[in-house]
């Protein structure tokens, strides 16, 4: 007789063994339970059960996998600290959606007894680009076009660091007005010690490439709730090459910034990065020395689905006279969109306002690329 002849047999013993009524079954199985306990069989099978792990963000990320954060290294040495998580998934109905993973630790340290906590998160952010320029022009501002961010790979239209990136899902996620749908990821956290002593201490990514794993994973769940997903989800399978440079102390107003010739900044005790320098992308920025404030920060994108996140809001008029494409310089943003070999080009500035400044780097940005220059003589200077 097979193994599937004798279940019918197995099941129909089972049925007459246990008792009739629901109630006489919780009670044998209680007692059973309470058996192997007695027996030392439980303290085995509670320590070696495979109890499910948690998940976070829509069931992207698996505690334990990957990254410090989901495990108990966050918590360090003391391992008395606790995650948590909130989140909000986006649906069909309304494509929105966010989640927030919080690490948290209180302990009195063991050099000088003072109470010592950290509080960190990493936070994710599904949905459109909002519809007014300036809200998608602070995506310079926040860095996440910033000199310290890098292309993500297997050219997915996106940045990337350690502590974040920003991904530009597909056609098929954008709204019905066109605008795209990006997915945004954000560490940040600070740690405490004494009552005056606090610094910056966002939760550990993994590294760059680590995190665009995170990205791609969390983005992935968000389009399969939104149902805009595409036939087969993104992935992230090459390494990082595009890395940003070092920060460069600029001595003298009259040094050239950003490796830029030309460009110069009235001020002194600045130092400047240059980021990504590619085809798809090119970014620098200048802050200061010693408190990091912002001066200047650039960007071009020509990656076209990265570049689609400012369409309509270059305008349809030359920036100035002379200038090439269209464009907006004002005292709050500036943008400038023009062909460049064979593609559109977009040239953003943050920080500054003088038009020179933005002049330069397109200038010196479609040089590289090998098309026409986008500011006239004399605009740079």
């Amino acid at each position: 007789m097979s193994e599937t002849d004798e279940a019918p047999a197995a099941t129909s013993w089972l049925r007459q063994t246990l008792p009739h009524s629901r109630r006489g079954r919780l009670t044998l199985i209680s007692a059973l339970v309470l058996a192997v306990g007695g027996t030392g069989l439980g303290t085995w099978a509670a320590d070696t059960w495979p109890w499910p792990k948690d998940r976070y963000c829509w069931g992207a990320w698996e505690q334990d996998s990957g990254p410090d954060f989901l495990g108990n290294e966050a918590f360090g040495d003391e391992d008395d600290g606790s995650r948590g998580s909130k989140e909000t998934a986006p649906t069909r109905e309304h494509p929105t959606g966010r989640c927030e993973v919080t690490i948290a630790s209180d302990y009195k340290s063991s050099y000088d007894g003072d109470k010592v906590s950290t509080d960190q998160q990493v936070s994710v952010e599904y949905g459109p680009v909002p519809k007014a320029a300036e809200d998608r022009l602070a995506m310079v501002h926040d860095g996440f076009l910033g000199s310290n961010m890098v292309p993500l790979p297997d050219g997915l239209p996106g940045t990337v660091n350690g502590r974040g990136g920003l991904l530009v899902l597909p056609k098929s996620c954008d709204t019905p007005d066109g605008r795209p749908t990006v997915v945004t990821m954000h560490a940040s956290g600070t740690y405490t010690s004494g009552p005056s002593y606090t610094q910056n201490d966002p939760p550990d990514l993994g590294g760059a490439h680590q995190a665009a794993v995170l990205l791609v994973a969390v983005a992935n769940r968000g389009m399969a709730a939104a149902g805009c997903a595409p036939d087969e989800p993104l992935r992230v399978s090459s390494p990082i090459y595009d890395l940003p440079g070092k920060q460069e102390r600029i001595f003298n107003t009259s040094d050239d910034v950003c490796g830029i010739r030309g460009l110069h900044l009235d001020t002194e005790d600045i130092e400047d990065q240059i980021g990504a320098v590619t085809r798809d992308m090119q970014t620098c920025s200048v802050h200061g020395d010693r408190d990091d404030v912002p001066h200047l920060q650039l960007a071009m994108i020509a990656q076209p689905r990265l570049a689609a996140v400012f369409d309509g809001i270059a305008g349809e008029r030359p920036a100035a006279r002379g200038w090439r494409g269209t464009g907006t310089i004002s005292a709050t943003h500036a943008i400038v969109r023009a062909d460049c070999a064979g593609r559109p080009a977009t040239f953003l500035m943050g920080a500054s306002t003088d038009p020179g400044h933005l002049a330069a780097f397109a200038n010196a940005a479609a040089a590289r690329l090998g098309c026409a220059p986008i500011a006239p003589k004399g605009a740079a200077r």
